[in-house]
């Protein structure tokens, strides 16, 4: 697996305050092979100060936002996913795909693409 592109996007907010306006995406484009294949990541944005609190990473201060990483985490840790879009809704969950993570080993991985 090859990891192509990655972005990051805040859900583009519904009518009248709908819950969508706190949701963020992490969307990585990656080649499979022959194929080329692109997951997201959907998430509650308060897990990006869930992460902070947790001492685990703090994206304010290392300045590569959490839905430029979030998608690659996942893809790392489920390489075989048949599932283009996933949703996370359970803080644990989330924190999980950060365990053992260091922004500087995933830099020098992944480096370029975060450009």
């Amino acid at each position: 697996m090859n990891i192509l592109s990655v972005t990051g996007e805040q859900v583009p907010a519904g009518k009248g305050g709908s819950p969508s306006d706190t949701f963020d995406r992490s969307i990585a484009t990656y080649q499979a092979g022959e194929a080329t294949k692109s997951l997201t990541v959907t998430y509650c944005r308060y897990f990006g100060k869930a992460l902070a609190e947790q001492g685990i990473y703090d994206q304010e201060q290392e300045g590569v936002p959490v839905n430029r990483i979030a998608a690659i985490l996942f893809l790392e840790q489920n390489p075989d996913t048949k599932e283009g879009r996933q949703y996370y809704n359970e803080t644990a969950a989330f924190l999980k795909l950060f365990e053992g993570f260091s922004l500087a080993q995933f830099k020098q991985k992944y480096g370029a693409v975060l450009s």
